[in-house]
């Protein structure tokens, strides 16, 4: 088995903090893997509706799954 290779990092990170809050690690990007690190953030740190969401606009960020995902939360994603 070799160990080498790419391996690919989502992360959420409180703009206001600069902490990392939540992260999500694969072999792949895909929107199961940003997904999965915006459940952690909101599991780790619970936020309140109204939270405001920016990313850099890719297909992971825009991915139907992804957005019924911030309106479970109550994200805002403008």
């Amino acid at each position: 088995m070799s160990l080498e290779g790419w391996i690919y990092l989502s992360a959420h990170k409180d703009l206001f903090t600069g902490e990392i809050v939540g992260y999500a690690m694969g072999n792949r990007i895909t929107k199961n893997l940003v997904s999965q690190s915006l459940f952690r953030a909101v599991a780790a740190k619970r936020p309140g509706a109204g939270l405001i969401h920016h990313s850099d606009r890719g297909s992971h960020y825009c991915a139907h799954e992804y957005r019924r995902l911030m309106d479970q939360f109550k994200i805002n994603h403008p």
